[in-house]
Formats: structure tokens, C-alpha cells, sequence
């Protein structure tokens, strides 16, 4: 009994096509069951108040069983050609078999009004034809209603998309420009700059230059949507430099990189803030460096890896722009960025993408 119970509570998932599938059927199914009781049975429909009520129960009761077996087929069809391009063919293989499946619907409804509840004299089988060209038209523009209403809402979903998007990369731009822009970083980079140009002014000219380097890909990141992993490495390599020449041997930075990968693309900043991420959250000394170690994976993953020196920070900030990078890969690719952290180490692995994996709408 209990079991039984716990089956009834499970909620049974309907196929549906787009989302106002609930919708159309309300308000289609009512005007298509009179339309075809009528053409079946001609007056005699309306005037037998037993006749009409029969042959509307019957026909609601199949039309609703067609309804759900046309849908689910055309969820099948549409997983099998799901790309705008292909909307030909799935239209092409859809509606014949959507009109084949009617018309034994329809001749299912004909042949039980015939044995056991119409009289003989008003079962005519010119309407019976009639009726089979009738619901063929219907089922044409049923379905391209149907392919008008995704169309439709692929196009709100795309635009949603984009939108979201588009605020993903510019509160990129705010999280990648915070820690650089602001006036405790340019402070302590002029600051650095000063002391070099005393001591090594060979070495205050190499640290200018990684500096502008810094700032230049920085003012320039948000005319791009993605970049190679060269240039995003090339970036980081120069940040990494200013925050060397600041802190010494208490941090350390590594590449292992195949040369298959460096093409390969990633939305621009995703380095600086991961490195940012690490840079905040950990403890920096001599005795304890901090090592980042940026490497390719077999599966055509990037990885970014550091150890855990953990100190009492307002975190909101960091986790935000580790967000921010989810919420852009789940846009681009429908691509999730894994997180692992043990007591000694972090490990976040994000996708590198080919143009052709950047997901089309």
C-alpha cells in the first residue's frame, strides 16, 4: 500500500514541444472535436442531445491520446534534427507521420460510431473523407504554429541569454579592473617602480613595460568575447611579474602548457581572476610561498592549481568573480568550471574552447 502511495506521488513529466503546449491544446481541442464530430455526423450531431454528448466524450478521449502521442513525437524528432538548419527535415519527416497517426485516430473514432453508437443511416463515408482532409490541414498549421512558437521562444532564450551575457563580461571588467585600477594597486606598483629606478633602473624598465602590458590588455579585454590561451597566458605572465617584483620569493608561478592548447580559446580576464582568487585568499611569505601552477589536461581542460595558506579575508568579492566565470561558460558552451579543494591544495579546471563548441542559438 505504502509503495502504491509513493508511486501516485510521483509526478508523472509530459512531453511537450515549446511551452504553451498546454495552451494550444485547451484551446484548440474544443473547436477541433466539434469541427470533426461535425463533419463525421453532419446536423445529426446537434440535434441528439445523447448522440452529442457520446461522440464529444469519445473524441476528447482519443484526440487527448493523439495529442500526447503527436508531442512526444515530435520532441523525438526535433532531439534527432534539432538545429534551426534542419527545420525543413523535421518538418518534412513530422507532419506525414503526425497525419498518419490522425487518420487512424480518425478512423478508430468512424469505425465505434459505426459498430455501437450512431445509427446506420447517419454514418456516411464521403464525410469520412472529408473529415481525413480536414484534419490534415489542421495538422499543417498545428505544426507550423507549434515551430512558429519555438522559433519564438528560442529567440527570447537567445536574447535572455545575451543580455546575461552581456553583464557577465561587464562585471568581468569591474572584477578584472578592481584590483588593478584602484588606487592601493597603482600605488604600490608606482611605489615598486620608484624603488627600481634608484636601485635597477635596468629592471624598473623591464617592470614599466610589463606594467603597460598589464593595463593595455586590460582597457583592451572588453572588445573581445573570447581569446586564445596565448594571449591570456602572455597577460598573466606580466601580472605575475608586477606581483613578483612586490613580493619576492613568496610566490611562485608555473606553466605546463601543451602547444596544441595555446590556440585554443577562454573568455578574456578568466587568468587574472583565478590568480586573483589565489593571490586574496592565501597567506604570502618566503617560508611559505604560494605556488600557482597553470597546466593543460589530456581532455582539453585547463587547470589552475595552488596551495591552501588560507587567511581571514572578506571573501564575497573572490567568490563572485569565480561565479562570474561559471556564468560565462554556462552561457558560451553550457559548460560547467570544477571546483576541488582539500586541505592542502585548490584546483579549479575550466573548458578551452574551439569556435565551434561556442554554442549556437
Amino acid at each position: 500500500m505504502r509503495t502504491l502511495t509513493n508511486m501516485m506521488r510521483i509526478p508523472v513529466a509530459l512531453p511537450q514541444y515549446t511551452g504553451s503546449d498546454r495552451s494550444i491544446f485547451l484551446r484548440t481541442m474544443p473547436l477541433g472535436v466539434i469541427l470533426l464530430n461535425w463533419v463525421l455526423l453532419g446536423n445529426y450531431y446537434f440535434s441528439d442531445l445523447s448522440a452529442f454528448l457520446t461522440a464529444t466524450v469519445l473524441t476528447c478521449l482519443v484526440s487527448t491520446g493523439l495529442w500526447l502521442a503527436i508531442t512526444w513525437m515530435a520532441v523525438t524528432i526535433r532531439q534527432r534534427f534539432p538545429h534551426d538548419k534542419e527545420l525543413v527535415t523535421r518538418v518534412a519527416v513530422f507532419i506525414p507521420l503526425m497525419v498518419l497517426i490522425t487518420w487512424l485516430s480518425i478512423t478508430i473514432i468512424f469505425q465505434v460510431f459505426d459498430l455501437w453508437i450512431i445509427p446506420k443511416e447517419y454514418i456516411n463515408e464521403t464525410r469520412y473523407y472529408w473529415s481525413l482532409i480536414v484534419s490534415a490541414v489542421l495538422n499543417i498549421f498545428i505544426t507550423l504554429l507549434h515551430e512558429g512558437i519555438s522559433g519564438f521562444e528560442k529567440w527570447k532564450e537567445t536574447l535572455i541569454e545575451t543580455e546575461q551575457l552581456k553583464k557577465e563580461y561587464m562585471q568581468s571588467q569591474l572584477l578584472g579592473l578592481k584590483s588593478q585600477v584602484n588606487p592601493h594597486f597603482l600605488f604600490n606598483s608606482l611605489n615598486s617602480l620608484s624603488c627600481l629606478i634608484y636601485d635597477d633602473p635596468e629592471k624598473a624598465e623591464k617592470f614599466l613595460d610589463e606594467m603597460s602590458k598589464v593595463y593595455r590588455y586590460l582597457l583592451r579585454s572588453n572588445e573581445e568575447q573570447l581569446v586564445s590561451l596565448d594571449t591570456e597566458l602572455q597577460f598573466a605572465r606580466s601580472y605575475f611579474y608586477l606581483l613578483k617584483e612586490r613580493h619576492g620569493d613568496g610566490v611562485s608561478f608555473q606553466t605546463n602548457i601543451r602547444e596544441s592548447d595555446m590556440q585554443r580559446f577562454l573568455p578574456p580576464l578568466t587568468l587574472q581572476i583565478l590568480l586573483e582568487n589565489a593571490f586574496q585568499l592565501n597567506m604570502i611569505s618566503r617560508e611559505n610561498p604560494l605556488t600557482v601552477e597553470i597546466s593543460s589536461l589530456e581532455n582539453g581542460w585547463l587547470q589552475v592549481k595552488n596551495n591552501i595558506q588560507k587567511k581571514l579575508v572578506d571573501d564575497s568579492g573572490i567568490v563572485a568573480g569565480v561565479e562570474n566565470i561559471r556564468n560565462k561558460y554556462r552561457l558560451l558552451c553550457r559548460q560547467s568550471v570544477v571546483i576541488r579543494e582539500t586541505p592542502s591544495g585548490r584546483t579549479i579546471q575550466i573548458p578551452l574552447l574551439d569556435n565551434a563548441e561556442i554554442r549556437q542559438q
